[in-house]
């Protein structure tokens, strides 16, 4: 019996090991392809965008480490994204297809799918892409009403459909716990008001209803130049001083002078 035993450990042992090393080869050829990548766009290669693999091709070897895989996917991208001064060059050309990989690898993790609207939506100006993605996030978390808010997000601030924002909209505020202020919201997409008022609207929801960093950092940051708009183009003097209290509270002082 000591003897059967050991040989099923030293079995199952090797098993592990198989996989394990299977799994580190697959990490390890994401890892070379990343470093490949970038290095093709530091020498302005145009076919770089073929150095991130398909999903399909790359499921057969996660071995169930689909996760896994999908986390390496995203310190890439989040890489990639945060070399601003490339991405205003190449205007997040690569972005869907990191995104549509790692949301086809993990589709429950839902960072990626605010990025989708983010580089795909807005610096790659493809809100259709971008909504592509971001339905397979609601169609893989039918619990979480944050997905439909994010199409509806897409919809209105990049594809800007107003009405088709305001149906995401309606559809996240039948979801459990969903809030009370998404219908709401819905009534302000659709009703007649100065589109930067809708704007400011839309990404004050973002910045207050995200609990990640990355995401009200860049929420932040549009508020802040939507108000500064507001501060310098709007007459009423009240509006201006509405503007210089909310970037306060953004971290940006203004110095007021009083108009001739």
């Amino acid at each position: 019996m000591g003897r059967l035993l050991t040989g099923q450990t030293i079995k199952s042992t090797a098993v592990l090991i198989s996989i394990w090393l299977v799994l580190a080869a697959v990490i390890h050829f994401s890892h070379v392809r990343m470093l490949a990548l970038l290095a093709n766009r530091q020498a302005g290669t145009a076919d770089s965008g073929g150095l991130i693999p398909q999903a399909a091709v790359i499921k057969p070897f996660t071995l169930g480490y689909d996760q896994l895989i999908a986390d390496c996917w995203w310190l890439a991208f989040v890489q990639y994204y945060g070399n601003s001064k490339a991405r205003e060059k190449d205007h997040c050309r690569l972005a869907y297809n990191y995104l549509d990989l790692i949301t086809q690898l993990d589709p429950r993790f839902t960072l990626p799918y605010w990025f989708s609207a983010f580089a795909v939506g807005s610096e790659g100006k493809r809100p259709d892409l971008a909504e592509k993605i971001i339905d397979r996030g609601v169609r893989s978390n039918q619990d979480d009403w944050y997905l439909p808010f994010i199409a509806g997000v897409n919809l209105y601030l990049f594809a800007h459909n107003d009405r088709a924002a305001a149906k995401y909209y309606r559809a996240a505020a039948r979801y459990p716990n969903a809030p009370k202020w998404l219908s709401r919201e819905a009534d302000i997409l659709e009703a007649r008001m100065p589109t930067l008022l809708k704007q400011v609207n839309t990404w004050a929801s973002i910045y207050n209803s995200s609990d990640d960093l990355l995401v009200k950092r860049e929420a932040a940051a549009k508020l802040q130049e939507l108000w500064l708009t507001i501060y310098r183009t709007v007459p009423s003097q009240a509006a201006r001083e509405r503007a210089v209290a909310e970037l306060k509270l953004l971290g940006v002082e203004v110095i007021q002078e009083e108009k001739k």
